[in-house]
């Protein structure tokens, strides 16, 4: 493995302590291509098995709110975000062994603990019902964790910026983590769960990321 970590830095960087954006931009398309080679494929394998229900108490009145669409699908604007906030190449690192990491404990909840949520009829008549819509060809299974919250989190997390624009993708990471509720694509347990696997594969990347230095 050190040999391709070091083949990955040198294709990567710059030759002056940073990145090349243009093959950054590459390497993250790859990784949102390879998680979704393996997600669509757990998630089809869920379907008619025996699944969880996790609403918490209170839960299921909880209003469906459509208009939080728009927060729900700033997720997927995460790999340019992280090309203009990732500058070196010992944060490329941290952030694909979380990545694996995240995706690891996801996949085993998947396959161990199925969970179902039935979702609420869409009246397709806005910009953002016809977003969701295209949410709900997802199949209703993969939820625990909220990969959607895990990946906001790790996205923060990697971020090379100042305190204050970390606070403000904060914020943006809790309105995302919101959003997954009131549109009912998850459950609040779901929120929990994704924001506690970002931050412990983050911290554990963070060691092993230590060791290799």
């Amino acid at each position: 493995m050190s040999g391709v970590d070091a083949a990955l830095e040198h294709w990567l960087g710059d030759g002056r302590g940073g990145l090349r954006k243009g093959r950054l931009a590459l390497f993250l398309a790859g990784a949102y291509g390879l998680f979704a080679a393996t997600y669509l494929p757990i998630n089809a394998f869920s379907v008619g098995r025996a699944a969880h229900t996790l609403f918490l108490p209170g839960e299921e009145r909880l209003p469906f709110l459509p208009i939080f669409e728009y927060l729900y699908v700033l997720t997927y604007f995460l790999p340019v975000f992280l090309i203009v906030t990732i500058h070196d190449y010992a944060a490329v690192r941290r952030l694909v062994v979380a990545f694996c990491l995240t995706l690891l404990a996801a996949y085993t909840t998947y396959l161990v603990f199925p969970v179902y949520f039935e979702r609420p009829h869409l009246d397709v008549s806005s910009l953002h019902t016809w977003l969701l819509s295209l949410e709900y060809r997802d199949k209703p299974y993969n939820h625990f964790p909220s990969l959607h919250v895990a990946l906001s989190w790790l996205a923060v997390f990697a971020s090379q910026v100042s305190r204050r624009s970390r606070a403000a993708l904060g914020a943006v990471a809790v309105g995302i983590s919101v959003s997954t509720v009131f549109v009912k694509q998850h459950y609040i347990v779901d929120v929990l769960y994704g924001f506690v696997v970002a931050w412990g594969a983050w911290q554990i990347a963070r060691l092993i990321s230590m060791r290799r230095a």
